[in-house]
């Protein structure tokens, strides 16, 4: 019943937002049709150049090689990643609101910030635009994915990438991995995804875009660009919302 209402609420919140003021997802203020106010804008800190071409962390300054320590030491399973912010509190409370607030308003202004590196990371219909996938249990609680709402918009607004959201399952539930260490999320995370047999044919040699809402540690990431490669797909890159800008040990 309470779910069925959630659902419900949906469309109206929607059709209020057409006659009446919007207000800010994060402090309640006035603000623009991205839902968010001035000020929280201003708390955003995008990511510029220069960054590691492999990892995308952010560099601080321009060198001959743009590749990071950690990178060159131990060059991760992913052949790019990037992110579009820093996560830092204001972006942190945005993507808590996106995913676990109903805050589905706020796709297209994320995809927004997200469409530029989308269009130079994926090769036409070529790439397979695969959304990181919750596991059926936290799906059911969440009742949506919010990396597949990402992917979706995606795919539509810039006309490129074929989107595949049923390649890769979380068939492991896992533990939620705020506070955990870098090893742990690793050891949280690993043996977690899958792909499944009867798309392996699809999967086989094409690029992947993994897509996700945070990257923190990486492990994530790294542990389902291991399962898409160890199936045979080509090239594993990501692209996240926003990401810890904290050198990777290597």
């Amino acid at each position: 019943m309470i779910r069925a209402a959630r659902l419900v609420t949906r469309p109206a919140r929607y059709l209020a937002g057409l006659v009446l003021p919007h207000q800010c997802v994060l402090c309640r203020r006035f603000a623009d049709s991205t839902g968010l106010c001035a000020a929280c804008w201003s708390g955003l800190a995008p990511i510029g150049a220069p960054v590691c071409e492999r990892c995308g962390l952010p560099l601080g300054h321009t060198l001959a090689e743009p590749i990071c320590a950690a990178c060159w030491m131990d060059p991760p399973p992913l052949a790019m990643i990037r992110a579009c912010l820093h996560y830092n509190d204001v972006s942190r409370k945005l993507i808590l609101a996106f995913k676990h607030g109903d805050g589905l308003q706020l796709t297209p202004f994320l995809t927004s910030l997200m469409a530029r590196d989308f269009a130079m990371m994926t090769d036409g219909e070529d790439s397979l635009v695969v959304p990181v996938p919750l596991h059926r249990q936290r799906y059911f609680r969440r009742r949506y994915n919010q990396s597949a709402e990402l992917a979706r918009r995606l795919c539509r607004i810039t006309a490129r990438g074929s989107l595949a959201t049923d390649i890769l399952v979380r068939h492991r539930a896992t533990a939620n991995q705020g506070g955990l260490s870098r090893r742990q999320r690793h050891r949280n995370i690993a043996g977690a995804f899958s792909v499944r047999q009867d798309r392996r044919t699809r999967l086989a040699g094409r690029p992947v875009v993994l897509v996700d809402d945070v990257m923190t540690t990486g492990a994530t990431l790294f542990t389902a660009a291991k399962c898409l490669s160890a199936a045979g797909s080509g090239p594993v890159s990501a692209l996240v919302v926003a990401r810890v800008a904290r050198p990777r040990e290597p």
